[in-house]
């Protein structure tokens, strides 16, 4: 047995709409109805262009399955995740579409594994890691 990849990380928010509208509007990301919701509005799921889908957004009183066992306390912000790293190309179109929304950015390069990272907080406070690969020198 062994773990092959991410298969998806989880907001619950009290704004399914706005949160989807970030990941589909700023980041440029497809989203969808997600299963068993009657409306985008109602829970959602954002897709890769690959279409796998990589983020499930569900609103805060929604019941999953692991509720009994282990109770949801609504909470602003990463918790205890720090952050959600996504890998990203073209990091000239993605600075313009994180420009144009007005959200503050913080660039920090790292050479030591070639990559270029930007740095946003999406509408609940989660902070996301836009990791650019960059070529070797």
């Amino acid at each position: 047995m062994a773990v092959r990849t991410l298969d998806h990380v989880n907001i619950r928010t009290a704004d399914v709409p706005g949160t989807a509208a970030f990941f589909r509007d700023v980041l440029g990301l497809r989203a969808e109805t997600a299963p068993g919701a009657g409306s985008i509005d109602q829970g959602c799921w954002i897709h890769d262009p690959d279409g796998r889908a990589i983020v499930h957004i569900g609103p805060v009183g929604a019941a999953y399955p692991s509720d009994d066992a282990l109770p949801f306390t609504p909470a602003r912000g990463s918790g205890a995740v720090h952050h959600v790293a996504l890998e990203c190309d073209d990091l000239p179109a993605m600075v313009a579409r994180l420009d144009a929304a007005g959200l503050a950015v913080v660039r920090k390069d790292y050479p030591p594994a070639n990559l270029c990272q930007l740095f946003v907080e999406e509408r609940n406070g989660i902070i996301l890691e836009l990791n650019f690969r960059l070529e070797a020198a």
